[in-house]
Parts: structure tokens; C-alpha cells; sequence
């Protein structure tokens, strides 16, 4: 286990157990908008995924994403999360639907907040679990664009 201190959070986690976890063979979603995240986080800003691979995340592959088309913009907005092994030690914690300044990071164009929930964990992830949420308005980037 080690230890990751970042914004008021001390988080103790696996990052071999996560890494592990994130490099198996697992089904995701190839719907556009999915698709589109997958490329664009890859592509997006090198700090987010630095940030990512610290914990052993591949940001092409979050647990869970939604994307919530934006009027009169060229931005996607996206909300999910990925699931890292370890415990929070210290730090404020969120839900998805209580999202507060005080208790995120901000990272490029990437908020993150830690979660008190914890959903959707995909079969045999190791235990303990720590629930990152993510909020982000990114581009399109594929050339084919939902109907």
C-alpha cells in the first residue's frame, strides 16, 4: 500500500492491485459517446492522465461515464468515475449529487472529488474500494458524430 496525499486527501492504496485490475480483459461500451471519451481523455491534458496512472487508472477506461450534450457549444459534457484499491484516510467526501467546490480538484479541465458511495463495481475488484467521480466538458474528437 502507499500512501497518495493530494489536495486535503490522504488516500492508502494499491496501485499494482489497481493497475492490475484496469489492464484485464472487461467489456465496455462502444457507444459513440463513450467512444468519444475514450479518445478524447487519451488525447486530452498529459497532467490528467499522469494524475490517473498515479492510483494505476487507465483514463481510457473509467467504470462508469454519461455524456450530456451541451447547447450552443462545442463541449460534451461527461460525468462517471473509475474505482482505485485503497481506503480515503483523510479528506471530505461527495456524492454525484453533492458536488461542492470545497471538496474537489481541480485538474485541467477535469474536476474530481472522492466519493462516500461507492457503485457499479465490476466482478472480483479488489477490496478495499475508493470511488473517484469525475466532471468534464471535452471536445468532440472522432470524425463520426452521433445521428
Amino acid at each position: 500500500m502507499k500512501l497518495v496525499k493530494f489536495n486535503d486527501w490522504v488516500l492508502e492504496i494499491d496501485v499494482e492491485k489497481t493497475r492490475a485490475f484496469y489492464r484485464m480483459e472487461m467489456e465496455v461500451c462502444n457507444c459513440l459517446y463513450c467512444c468519444n471519451y475514450r479518445e478524447a481523455v487519451i488525447n486530452n491534458d498529459d497532467s490528467v492522465t499522469s494524475f490517473l496512472g498515479e492510483f494505476g487508472i487507465m483514463p481510457e477506461r473509467p467504470t462508469e461515464v454519461s455524456e450530456f450534450p451541451m447547447e450552443d457549444s462545442e463541449l460534451h459534457h461527461y460525468i462517471g468515475f473509475y474505482h482505485i484499491v485503497g481506503r480515503v484516510l483523510q479528506g471530505t467526501t461527495c456524492t454525484m449529487s453533492d458536488w461542492q467546490d470545497h471538496h474537489t480538484y481541480q485538474l485541467g479541465a477535469f474536476e474530481f472529488c472522492l466519493s462516500r458511495e461507492v457503485e457499479q463495481v465490476q466482478k472480483n475488484f479488489p477490496q478495499p474500494i475508493i470511488q473517484l467521480n469525475f466532471d468534464v466538458l471535452l471536445l468532440w474528437v472522432l470524425k463520426e458524430y452521433p445521428g
